[in-house]
């Protein structure tokens, strides 16, 4: 059975270090009609991942059609021209292959993993929902509803109510990421068939697009099957970057206090954080690391092992975006007296850091750990997947996927201190007082 996923708060974690390279060699070739088609050979089983990267997210949205990037991920599965009907999820179960497919703030991603004989098929089906897809009103109402109870869903959960309720307060007007992925309800039930269309128009074609394609494959035969059924696409679109994005890191969010039905407190420190094409980009990623959110960071260290003054740290959002966005960490403490005492604690290693720097054997053990996390995923052909399509989509080059963990090897104690300085000062970092209603 195919479980719909969608990216919302904190439920995506992007590796915080890639390792220096993988045994598996990957090429790629674009075709005419702009679509990139990224290889890499892995004979180690007769499985292959397949996966359809577009470049939309709930960042293309407008006001009045707030959670139709997640929506139109469900009506792409709800059948084509070629392929009507549930058509997608029978041949997937003649098949017997896996299916799955999530929406970011920037992307929408649908991936299948499937024996190899079945590549052919699975390229006939992608390429027909590319060109083909045909969104009925009665489809669309049936997969609303579907849409409405995974929001509802949501809301049982105390945490992700929290998430819910406080995303309304991070992000100025007018930003790509002001409005949270799965959308407004009251949207979503007066979306039509022909909005549908328009944003399928709009957004989904072979130039706003690549594929992976990550298994025991031989790359020439890819590339003949990407021409056969992905070439013919004639569909082009005209894309540009938005401009004029409201700043973040002058950007004051709308609340301090928040009130929850759980019978703890959190403190949430939220800040501004870089777009990955940003210089700054990788060095916060590891001082984020190295000071809050690993098992053997700083203050989980001092905090929860040493002081036992906090539960844990969970980090806030993808920190992976195309735009600025807003980042941060979850302190979360028994609801009782003297919790300013972890606020205390925060600063004061906060402030240290931007004296001296974080000590070099806690970020040399940081990466090694990391490193060795990643080479263990990468006998997965999704997680390969994924780290090929990442690199692709925000640095522009899929083969930075290999070289990765260079980029954090060369961040000196002067990058540390000058971005803690920068994004984690007083002035800077803002704070979200979370407590229970009673």
């Amino acid at each position: 059975m195919r479980i719909k996923n969608i990216i919302l708060i904190s439920c995506f974690v992007w590796p915080a270090v890639q390792a220096k390279a993988i045994d598996y060699p990957s090429k790629s070739i674009t075709l005419k009609n702009g679509l990139k088609v990224i290889v890499c050979e892995k004979s180690d089983n007769d499985f292959v991942e397949f996966e359809v990267w577009y470049r939309t997210g709930s960042k293309d949205e407008k006001p009045g059609i707030r959670g139709m990037a997640h929506l139109f991920e469900h009506m792409m599965f709800r059948g084509t021209t070629k392929y009507p009907g549930r058509a997608f999820d029978e041949n997937m179960e003649k098949i017997g292959g896996q299916s799955n497919a999530y929406t970011s703030y920037d992307r929408t991603v649908y991936h299948e993993y499937v024996p190899v004989s079945a590549l052919e098929k699975m390229m006939d089906i992608e390429s027909d929902r590319m060109s083909n897809l045909l969104v009925t009103q009665e489809v669309l109402n049936a997969e609303r509803e579907v849409v409405g109870e995974e929001l509802r869903n949501g809301t049982s959960n105390w945490y992700q109510k929290l998430n819910s309720d406080r995303y309304p307060f991070l992000y100025p007007s007018g930003h790509p990421y002001e409005v949270d992925v799965i959308g407004f309800l009251s949207e979503i039930t007066k979306f039509t068939s022909s909005q549908c269309m328009d944003f399928y128009n709009n957004y989904y074609s072979p130039n706003n697009a690549f594929i992976v394609v990550v298994g025991n494959v031989k790359t020439d035969a890819v590339y003949a099957l990407a021409e056969k059924y992905f070439g013919v696409i004639t569909k082009q679109l005209q894309i540009k970057k938005k401009e004029n994005i409201p700043l973040l890191d002058t950007a004051k969010i709308k609340t301090n206090e928040l009130n929850i039905n759980f019978p703890v407190q959190i403190y949430s420190y939220t800040f501004s954080r870089p777009a990955v094409s940003s210089s700054d980009f990788f060095a916060l990623e590891l001082l984020t690391g190295v000071l809050f959110t690993d098992e053997n960071s700083i203050l989980n260290n001092r905090l929860v092992k040493k002081d036992h003054l906090a539960y844990g740290f969970n980090p806030l959002g993808d920190s992976w975006s195309y735009y600025p966005n807003q980042g941060g960490v979850d302190i979360i403490m028994d609801a009782a007296p003297g919790n300013v005492r972890v606020k205390k604690a925060i600063r004061e290693e906060i402030n240290k850091v931007i004296e001296a720097g974080v000590p070099q054997e806690i970020v040399d053990n940081y990466i090694i750990a990391a490193e060795n996390s990643d080479k263990l995923n990468n006998y997965k052909c999704d997680a390969i997947s994924n780290k090929l399509g990442m690199a692709e989509y925000y640095l522009n080059d899929y083969n930075r996927s290999y070289k990765l963990i260079d980029e954090y090897k060369k961040i000196t104690q002067e990058d540390l201190k000058r971005v803690t300085a920068k994004y984690l000062s007083e002035e800077r970092i803002q704070l979200i007082n979370i407590k229970p209603e009673q």
